[in-house]
Order: structure tokens, then C-alpha cells, then sequence
């Protein structure tokens, strides 16, 4: 090989080894246990993050739920946490971080002995505040904080640099009779579509704490016993005393109206409960829309008609004092008018209001029979 390629190929392997670089933010403990506490009360613990870094490091903290796999595998050695005594209540609100984000600096370490005999050089140390409410469930809880950390680049040039993070988890127990169990209520079917339904189970949780639930395995079978199809639905939180629906869909060609019989299965982690039941999924009803219809304003003729009489009475005198050569046609059919007028009030309104007068129907009925007197004298 020559020394031109053995120098070119020494360059390369130094640039990479100089590019890349692995940083590691850690926390102490890995796991805080804080024991048992009592709802309604605040309490404030400490941990501490280390870093490898050799520039300082600004590291974000940040609260999310731990993954749910913590809840299926019960642990008492370092820490105790047993799900079948654990809730599943959302505590984001519980947690406060007083001092966010944090510097973490090469040039600041601190020996720290921890509960347990452990030692760790720790480069800076995190405070968290749980307010625990009043209705907080009893049992089991667990939160994580989450960090993330931004590095500062140094010396020249460019390069990858990998960050390992840890998340910090903490547990503790909220003092009192802690219990996860739950129970179907019903199973009910409904069409969405020509191609879809959907299937409601409904579940209750009957325990004291808050559980996540689900419809595992949702087997449906025709009037005939056949298997037409297997669901299942997504997860659902639910709280002490709540009953929640569990929805699965089915969709497909397979979606015929009829009545089906349903096997159900309710995983809530740390147990299930089966059930059977009879559901319809009915045909495809299609309805038109309505047009909109503009509502009219209810008219009472009873109550205009004796001004409408009035009306009538005050044009015929009016018509009987002017020198008008058409006068007494004028008044014929004033007069028919008000005949008319006066049959359809006394048929529609008198008659049919029970003979409850007025004070205006009474002065109406006198001012009537007067005109007739004079007419007829006249």
C-alpha cells in the first residue's frame, strides 16, 4: 500500500471516531419509591440526572404516564407496586416541577448516598411537588418524567452526536381499600351504514379504582351458529362507578341485518369478564331530510273581527250623511257585509268560546241591535 493511501485512509478513520459521540443523561434512583401517602396532602421528593457530557447540557423535565406494561407484572424487590392494587387515574394534574428546565455542567458534581446504599456522582439534582386531592383513588400509583436535553456543540467542524436517555419513574400508594373489578352490563347493536355496525359493550367498573378497559375478543354468530366474524375495540379509561361503551365495528360485505348472538371479552389487565348476549343489527333505514318550513304566526280572527264590525258600522255612517248619489247601494252592501260578518263572529266565536263575552262583544251585540231598530224605523 502506498503511504499517499495508508495517510488518505488514517484521515478518514480519525474524522469518524472525532464525528461521532455518544452522551448519556441517567437519573438516581431509577425508581422512587415514596411509600404510602395519604390523599390531600403534598409532598415533595428529589432525584438526581447525571451526564457523561463534556459541555454543559440543558435538560428539560416533563410529566407523562408510565407505559402500561407496568401493570401487568407485580414487583416488590427495590421498589413495591402490585397492580392488582393499582389505579390508573390520570395525576398529571398532581405534579408540579418547581425549577424547569436545568443546567447540567461537566465542572458540577456532587457525591450523593442514596436510600438503599447506592452512590452515584450526580451533576445536578430535580425537584418534584405531588398535590394529591382530596377523591384521589386509593392503591397503587406511577408517574415518569421525561427528559430532554439539549447539548451544546464544541471545538470546529460538524459531527453526529447520539443521546441515551433515561426516564426518571416514580411510585407510591395512596392510603385505603384499593380494588380492580369490573362487570358487563349489556351488549347492544346498531347499523352505521349499508357496510357497517357497530357493537356497544357496556362496562362498569365496579372496583375503587380507576382501570383501563377493553373488548379483547368480540365473537359474533348467526341464527344458524355460524361464525361471521371476530372484533375487537380500543382501550378505554374508566373510573370507579362509571360505566363506559366499549365500541367494536364491523364492516364489510359480512354486515347483514339480522340477529346475531355475541360472545364478548373485557380485558381490564389485571383481569376480564365474559358475557353473551343477543343483539339486532337492523336493515338500512334511509330518511329524507325534511325541508325547512317557516312557521307562521298564529292569527286570532276572534279577536280582530269586532274591530273589523266597528270598521263597517263607522263607513255606513258616514256613507248615511254624505250627499251621494249611490248611497243606498252603498249601504245594501255595507249592510250584507256586516250580516256576514256578524254570523261567522257569532258561529266561530261566541258559540264556540262557551259564551264567554266580553265587555266588547256585549257593547257590540247593543250597538247592533240598534242600527237594526233604526233601520227599520227609518
Amino acid at each position: 500500500m502506498k503511504p499517499k493511501n495508508i495517510i488518505h485512509e488514517l484521515a478518514i478513520i480519525y474524522l469518524l471516531i472525532n464525528s461521532v459521540s455518544a452522551v448519556s443523561v441517567g437519573t438516581a434512583p431509577g425508581v422512587y419509591d415514596l411509600g404510602e401517602l395519604d390523599a390531600g396532602t403534598n409532598v415533595a421528593f428529589r432525584f438526581y440526572l447525571m451526564t457523561n457530557a463534556q459541555n454543559d447540557m440543558l435538560v428539560t423535565l416533563s410529566y407523562i404516564p408510565v407505559h402500561q406494561d407496568m401493570y401487568y407484572q407485580a414487583v416488590t424487590s427495590g421498589y413495591r407496586f402490585i397492580p392488582k392494587e393499582a389505579s390508573q387515574e390520570d395525576i398529571t394534574s398532581w405534579v408540579e416541577i418547581p425549577r424547569n428546565p436545568l443546567l447540567l455542567s461537566p465542572e458540577r458534581v456532587q457525591v450523593v448516598y442514596l436510600q438503599g446504599g447506592g452512590v452515584v456522582r450526580a451533576n445536578e439534582e430535580a425537584d418534584i411537588v405531588l398535590h394529591i386531592p382530596e377523591n384521589a383513588d386509593p392503591g397503587y400509583h406511577a408517574g415518569s418524567i421525561s427528559l430532554s436535553p439539549q447539548v451544546a456543540s464544541g471545538g470546529r467542524g460538524t459531527g453526529v452526536m447520539t443521546i441515551a436517555v433515561t426516564r426518571f419513574i416514580f411510585v407510591f400508594r395512596i392510603a385505603g381499600e384499593a380494588k380492580r373489578d369490573g362487570e358487563i352490563m349489556t351488549i347492544l347493536g346498531e347499523r352505521l351504514e349499508e357496510k357497517k355496525a357497530k357493537i356497544d359493550v357496556l362496562f362498569k367498573n365496579t372496583g375503587t379504582c380507576t382501570l383501563s378497559a377493553r373488548v379483547t375478543e368480540l365473537k359474533l354468530y348467526d341464527k344458524f351458529g355460524e361464525h361471521v366474524a371476530t372484533l375487537q375495540s380500543g382501550i378505554k379509561i374508566v373510573r370507579p362507578a362509571i360505566i363506559e361503551s366499549l365500541t367494536a365495528y364491523w364492516q364489510g360485505e359480512a354486515v347483514k341485518p339480522g340477529t346475531y348472538r355475541v360472545e364478548a371479552k373485557v380485558d381490564y389487565i389485571t383481569g376480564y369478564k365474559t358475557a353473551e348476549a343477543t343483539v339486532e343489527i337492523p336493515t338500512t333505514i334511509k330518511v329524507k331530510p325534511k325541508k325547512p318550513t317557516i312557521p307562521l304566526p298564529e292569527v286570532s280572527v276572534c279577536g280582530y273581527l269586532p274591530y273589523l264590525l266597528m270598521v263597517l258600522i263607522i263607513a255606513a255612517l258616514l256613507i248615511y250623511w254624505l250627499d251621494w248619489r249611490r248611497k243606498e247601494t252603498a249601504l245594501l252592501i255595507i249592510a250584507a257585509l256586516f250580516l256576514i260578518a256578524i254570523a261567522f263572529y257569532v258561529l266561530t266565536c261566541v258559540i264556540s268560546l262557551s259564551l264567554g263575552f266580553s265587555w266588547l262583544d256585549i257593547l257590540l251585540v247593543i250597538i247592533i241591535i240598534a242600527l237594526i231598530i233604526y233601520w227599520r224605523l227609518s
